[in-house]
């Protein structure tokens, strides 16, 4: 499902870790079913927060 959600966005995701990869659809997931994001806003998130616990920085 959620390579599905996010399908308009493989480009963007390609570029990626697979690790982060994975942590980013994770995160986008919840954020767009339950953070009211657009996909847009929520897979942009999603990456940002795996990229942040991937390096251990403190947001």
């Amino acid at each position: 499902m959620k390579e599905d959600l996010f399908k308009d966005y493989q480009e963007r995701l390609n570029v990626l870790d697979e690790n982060i990869k994975a942590l980013a659809l994770k995160y986008a997931t919840d954020f767009y079913l339950n953070k009211n994001c657009s996909k847009e806003e929520a897979i942009e998130r999603g990456i940002v927060k795996a990229e942040m616990e991937k390096r251990k920085i403190q947001p």
